[in-house]
Order: structure tokens, then C-alpha cells, then sequence
């Protein structure tokens, strides 16, 4: 088990250099001032073309400017295709883009000379590396907000048969940042990056977890691997606090924070694998984009969802850890839910969500969660020896995972000072919504996290109502 002291914390990142070379995937990445007309030689450098298939919105390209197309075109780059999503609605990662993107580029004439180039934030790009993907072709990122940490990764966090899922796809060949362009993008969509990078504070915590159960038993764990570890939490906190000012423009603050969001992306990478990156802070931020959770009629960012889904685990964890002889209790009167109850208490949590999008109860996506939650169940065979493997590692598991952690108040005043939404009404939620979203949140993926820790040890239910009853949280 890594130990995560005060000391790890402070150890520098590994840079972006040593980072692409260990990933093995993209093999350029540009990043200042005035970088654009680096993308015609890019081009023939490392996709041996010059021909392009765009793809962005018309918000995308309103920001990278209107000459930059022609100055592509000047250089003597061919635009033999283009797609441009409208403004408004704003864009949703729904696989139908996917589909429409895939028909369209192969259409194009040649189209195995062609790039496809994703201009825009984390949807277009998500988008594009799918797209690419399914037609065997690499691709060219040039983002135009430091809004996610899926630039750079390996695979795409994509809305399929509904329900929210990383589908496996080749990360870009070549990326292009130019610096000015992220200072000029809206703040929400700045502190929404920020609020991805914190949430690789609970995601180190949880995977901390999986770790340390890795040999009792438990289902979805996974033991950490050095090199993706240090690609993520070496540093962290060191960009976390160079980069608050993000959503402000201040243009060093974005290029900390596009920097940092590249290198955990370039984990992802590195491990073909989300876990260095997420845990249950994510599985909350799932939940609310399959429940399409919006305000003012603009879907919440995945981002700003992250941010909650980070605050409710820091706080989940610090009730869950909060006692050095032990767990909380099991409720009075609990026993644990039989494989055939388990079954039937995922669907009653799911289903009325799925009938409120218009969804058929048994879609695939409700499926899905109900084979996810079967897979996961743990053996009862085994239950008397994990707990007791617990117990015997709580002390120093209690340590790491607390050491790991920014205790929720201080979480709390950087996400404000870092523009982040910190109530629930700001993103159309109550309090009890938040709490409540650890239910499902436990049930949709094989990825042990802090909620199946509790859940396997039978007080899942005692931190919840620990959470509902305290002061501290979501007020």
C-alpha cells in the first residue's frame, strides 16, 4: 500500500516530456502563445497529410477565430470535409454524434489521407476520438478550454444505450493548445477543469482503498501502479494551488491548469484505464448526466458535477474513517440484501429515473447496471474473512486515506475561490439529492471505491444518515 504523507505531496509532477513518453500514444503536444501555425507542419510531420476533416461547433470556432481556417487553408492545409454543430443546444457526449461523425468523414474522398481535427472543449474532442477510433484513424486535438482532463486520455466518457460509460478509443496523435485561446474561454468552463483536477483527490483515496482490499476478496479492485500514480498525485496539490485563479483569465493559472489536466490525462494513457484518475466522484457525476441533470435549461458541466460528486466523498469518507478503532456500525436490525433482493432494489432505484428521460424500463442501460450490480456482489463465503482483513489494516488504511484527503472545509473554500459551484441549488439539486445520489452512485460500476467499502462492511446506510444529520455538509 502507498503510504500518502504530507512529504508525497509535494513531490514534483513528473513533466510533460517524461509523461508522453511513457504513454506511448500521442506523440507531439504544443502548448503557448500563437501555436496555430504549427498545425501544417504537425500535420505532415506526424500524420504524413495535409488534408483535414474539421470538426467543432460554432461557439469552438468563434473562440480559435475567424481567420483560422483561412490560415490553415493558406498554409496550404486542405479542408476536405468539415462538421460544425450548432451553438445551441449545448452539445451532449451522446454516441448518436459519434454516429453522425463516423458516416460523414467516411464520405470524404481519400478519407485514409484525411485527419479528423476536434477543435473545442471536452465534448467535440470526446466526440472526434471516438469517431476516429471506429474508422482507424489518428487524429488532431486543439481544445479551446482547459475544461476536462480527456484531451489527452485514453478513451471517451460517451452517453451509450443510456448509460454513461468510457469507451475504449486511441488517444490524439498530436495536440495544440494555444494558451490565449483557453484565457478567453467562458470561466464555467475553466472552473470546471479545476473541479475535474480536484476530484483526483478522492479518486487517489479510493483507489488508496481498492488497493489496500485488493487481497480480501473484494470485487472491482485494482492495485495501484507507481508510474500512473505519481503521473497524478505527485504534484497535485502544488497545481491545485497554481491554477485557482483559472476562471479568472489569468493565463498562467490556465496553463498550469491545462498542464496538469494533460498530465493525468497522459495516465490514462499510460494505463489504458480511468482508475488513476477516477472514483466515486465520478460514479455521482455519472449518475446526474444519465438523469441529463440541467439548470436554466443548459446541462450542468461534467466538471461542476465532479465538484459535488468530490464534496460528497470527502465527506462520505471522512464519516466512513472517522474512528480510528473501527467503521460506524450496520443500522440496527440490517442484514445484508440477498443477490435476488440486491436485484430488485437496483431496479426500484433506477427505474423511475429511466421513465423520467422517456426511457423503456428494461433498456440496455438499466441492464447494465443490473449485471454491474450482480457482478459485484460479494461472495458470502468470503465475508467474515474480509471483514476481519479490514479491521486488521484499518489503522493504517484510516491513515492513508485521511492523509490523502483535504478535509471538506478546505475543499469547500477553494472550490469557491476557484469559482466552483459549492450549494446545491446552483446546479438545480437539494441537499438530500446530493446525499442520496451515493446509492446509485454505489451500484453502476465494478470499480471499488470508499461506497463498496462501506456497503461490504454493512454501515453504508449509518454514513449516510451521518451525513444528513451534520452541520458541516452542503450548507
Amino acid at each position: 500500500m502507498i503510504h500518502r504523507d504530507m512529504k508525497e505531496k509535494k513531490l514534483p509532477a513528473p513533466g510533460l516530456e517524461e509523461c508522453i513518453k511513457a504513454c506511448g500514444g500521442t506523440k507531439a503536444f504544443v502548448s503557448g502563445t500563437d501555436v496555430y501555425q504549427r498545425i501544417p507542419g504537425l500535420l505532415m510531420d506526424e500524420f504524413g497529410s495535409r488534408r483535414i476533416f474539421l470538426i467543432a461547433d460554432e461557439n469552438t470556432l468563434r473562440v480559435v477565430g475567424a481567420d483560422f481556417e483561412r490560415e490553415l487553408c493558406a498554409a496550404g492545409t486542405e479542408i476536405a470535409g468539415r462538421h460544425i454543430f450548432p451553438a445551441e443546444p449545448r452539445l451532449h457526449g451522446d454516441y448518436c454524434h459519434i454516429e453522425t461523425l463516423v458516416r460523414k468523414i467516411a464520405e470524404t474522398p481519400d478519407v485514409k489521407n484525411c485527419v479528423p481535427v476536434a477543435v473545442g472543449a471536452g465534448t467535440i474532442n470526446d466526440l472526434v476520438k471516438r469517431a476516429a477510433f471506429e474508422l482507424s484513424l489518428p487524429y488532431l486535438c486543439v481544445p479551446t478550454a482547459a475544461s476536462v482532463d480527456g484531451f489527452t486520455s485514453y478513451g471517451a466518457a460517451i452517453l451509450k444505450d443510456d448509460f454513461k460509460q468510457t469507451l475504449p478509443c486511441d488517444a490524439p496523435l498530436s495536440v495544440v493548445a494555444d494558451t490565449g485561446v483557453l484565457s478567453r474561454a467562458p470561466a464555467w468552463l475553466s472552473s470546471s477543469g479545476f473541479a475535474d483536477l480536484a476530484g483526483k483527490i478522492t479518486a487517489g483515496a479510493d483507489w488508496i482503498i481498492a488497493d489496500a482490499v485488493a487481497d480480501l476478496g473484494a470485487k472491482g479492485f485494482q492495485r495501484i501502479e507507481p508510474t500512473a500514480w505519481g503521473m497524478v498525485q505527485h504534484g497535485l496539490y502544488d497545481y491545485l494551488a497554481r491554477s485557482v485563479s483559472a476562471a479568472q483569465g489569468d493565463e498562467d493559472a490556465l496553463g498550469a491548469l491545462f498542464e496538469a489536466l494533460s498530465i493525468t490525462g497522459f495516465s490514462m494513457q499510460y494505463l489504458k484505464d480511468s482508475r488513476p484518475v477516477s472514483g466515486a466522484e465520478h460514479l455521482f457525476a455519472h449518475v446526474w448526466e444519465m438523469n441529463d441533470l440541467s439548470i436554466n435549461g443548459n446541462p450542468v458541466t461534467h466538471g461542476h458535477k465532479v465538484a459535488f460528486g468530490t464534496l460528497a466523498m470527502t465527506a462520505f469518507l471522512e464519516i466512513l474513517f472517522a474512528d480510528p478503532e473501527g467503521p460506524p456500525p450496520p443500522p440496527i436490525g440490517y442484514h445484508r440484501p440477498t443477490r435476488e433482493e440486491r436485484v430488485i432494489q437496483v431496479q426500484s432505484a433506477f427505474a423511475p429515473a429511466f421513465r423520467t428521460n422517456a426511457m423503456q424500463a428494461d433498456s440496455p442501460g438499466l441492464e447494465g447496471i443490473v449485471e454491474t450490480s450482480e457482478e459485484k456482489y460479494p461472495d458470502e463465503k468470503n465475508g467474515v474473512y474480509f471483514r476481519d482483513g479490514v479491521y486488521d489494516k484499518w489503522k493504517e488504511l484510516r491513515e492513508n486515506v485521511l492523509e490523502q484527503l483535504m478535509p471538506y472545509a478546505d475543499l469547500k473554500a477553494m472550490f469557491v475561490k476557484a469559482c466552483c459551484p459549492v450549494l446545491p441549488s446552483e446546479i438545480n439539486l437539494t441537499r438530500n439529492d446530493v446525499i442520496a445520489c451515493a446509492r446509485l452512485a454505489q451500484m453502476i460500476r465494478l470499480r471499488y471505491t470508499g461506497l463498496d467499502l462501506a456497503w461490504d462492511l454493512g454501515c453504508f446506510e449509518t454514513v449516510l444518515a451521518r451525513m444528513e444529520e451534520s452541520e458541516l455538509y452542503f450548507l
